[in-house]
């Protein structure tokens, strides 16, 4: 079975390890499930990132870079440095790690939200943030989608998420709306396009900024 086909399963509980030739950046989906799957079997984090995991691996393989996505997992896999996703980053040893979320809409302050971990650090998720604005000023259904990189302006801050407050690299908690993850015609199927049009845009931002 294929990472996609493994990415469509609503039944498999694991974890997709793809290293690439680029270990300076890598790209984690640590509560994927695909679209129509809203829970995932994780106490501490039951609610699922609908689609997000393609969404990742789609950069990842544009960026040529090492990608790690849990899939229907059962244990909150950035909540903790020994947990095996947390380890596989660890050993990549990389210089950015983009994480991949989605959020359902009510409790965001914004529709895609982009933390570093920290106040002290938000001149990372400002940058992106700013030039994710520039890039998607003319696209096709972003004029009414706002993205803030801004610590005291989010709600999904990723303060608690390890993986994002690890000195160790450069970190972005990426929390996408609905609308960037899952199709509007049907509870099922993969990313829209105006999904993949965002990250197309943060592709580019990603390769201006850090130079990959």
């Amino acid at each position: 079975m294929n990472a996609e086909s493994m990415l469509e399963s609503p039944a498999l509980s694991l974890l997709i390890i793809e290293e690439r030739a680029n270990k300076d950046i890598v790209v984690g989906v640590p509560h994927h499930a695909p679209a129509g799957k809203t829970t995932l079997p994780c106490q501490n984090h039951p609610d699922s990132d609908e689609n997000a995991g393609f969404l990742g691996r789609y950069v990842a393989e544009a960026l040529n870079c090492c990608s790690i996505i849990a899939c229907n997992y059962t244990i909150d896999v950035n909540k903790s440095l020994s947990s095996d996703y947390a380890m596989q980053i660890a050993r990549w040893r990389p210089k950015v790690l983009i994480e991949i979320h989605g959020h359902g809409g009510k409790k965001a302050k914004h529709d895609v939200e982009i933390s570093s971990g920290s106040s002290e650090r938000d001149s990372y998720s400002r940058q992106i943030a700013t030039r994710l604005i520039e890039i998607l000023a003319d696209a096709d259904g972003f004029k009414s989608l706002s993205i803030c990189g801004q610590y005291c302006k989010l709600h999904f801050k990723a303060s608690e998420s390890v993986t994002i407050s690890d000195g160790r690299w450069i970190a972005y908690h990426i929390e996408l709306p609905p609308t960037l993850r899952k199709p509007s015609v049907s509870p099922n199927g993969k990313p829209p396009d105006i999904g993949y049009t965002f990250c197309d845009a943060l592709i580019k931002a990603m390769r201006e900024i850090h130079k990959f």
